[in-house]
């Protein structure tokens, strides 16, 4: 009997020993994560990233980071010449260094998240998922409905109003409507836009509109 009695406080001890540690590694790594998103650093959002030892999709894979992942971002290489890749050199877990692709493409999907990088490289994005936009009035209007990315969050976002009265020269089916282009801008002067067909329960001013099929084409 004493000897199970032995053998269940050994088996206790253990078990608290095991869980002290695991809580003081989840503690620590907590720590170092905070400690990580202080300064520059990225989170992968892809399923995993390919880590090369340079900064080329030819270069050996030296590891695999995953989705949800956070990382100290070392360096950027913006290579005119490469196409289709900012190359993100970042410091892995066990202090090795190496290098992970975020695609160039406006239209292609990230691969991750770029925090508090001191150099603004990226083209802001914005979308909408609604072909009509609604809302009561010109006064009225925001920008809840969008879609709006940049890598920094020092970006501005404007619109202009068209009144389309009838049949262009150019474009138009000959109905009546209205047109909301946005406008998004950031900090470094790069910019994208986009045009929404806009309904209104009250007629706006002229005076706060523009016309779609002389000014349009300006912008």
């Amino acid at each position: 009997m004493k000897k199970f009695i032995i053998f269940l406080i050994v088996v206790a001890l253990i078990g608290a020993g095991v869980g002290g540690y695991l809580f003081y590694k989840k503690k620590a790594e907590e720590k170092r994560i905070a400690e990580i998103k202080k300064g520059w650093h990225i989170e992968v959002t892809n399923a995993y990233i390919n880590v090369r030892e340079d900064p080329t999709s030819l270069s050996d894979r030296i590891a695999k980071v995953k989705q949800g992942e956070v990382y100290k971002v070392l360096d950027l290489v913006n290579k005119k010449k490469e196409k289709e890749c900012y190359w993100y050199k970042i410091e892995l877990k066990n202090k090795k260094e190496g290098y992970v692709c975020n695609p160039k493409s406006d239209k292609a999907t990230r691969y991750l998240e770029d925090h508090n990088n001191p150099k603004d490289i990226y083209t802001p994005k914005i979308s909408y998922k609604d072909g009509t936009y609604k809302v009561k009035s010109i006064d009225d209007i925001k920008y809840d409905h969008l879609d709006l990315w940049d890598d920094h969050d020092d970006y501005k976002v404007a619109h202009i109003i068209y009144h389309e009265k009838g049949k262009c020269d150019w474009k138009s089916d000959g109905v009546e409507k209205y047109w909301i282009k946005y406008t998004i801008t950031d900090g470094s002067g790069k910019y994208a836009s986009t045009t929404q067909r806009i309904e209104f329960e009250e007629k706006p001013d002229e005076k706060k509109v523009l016309d779609f099929c002389k000014d349009y084409k300006k912008d």
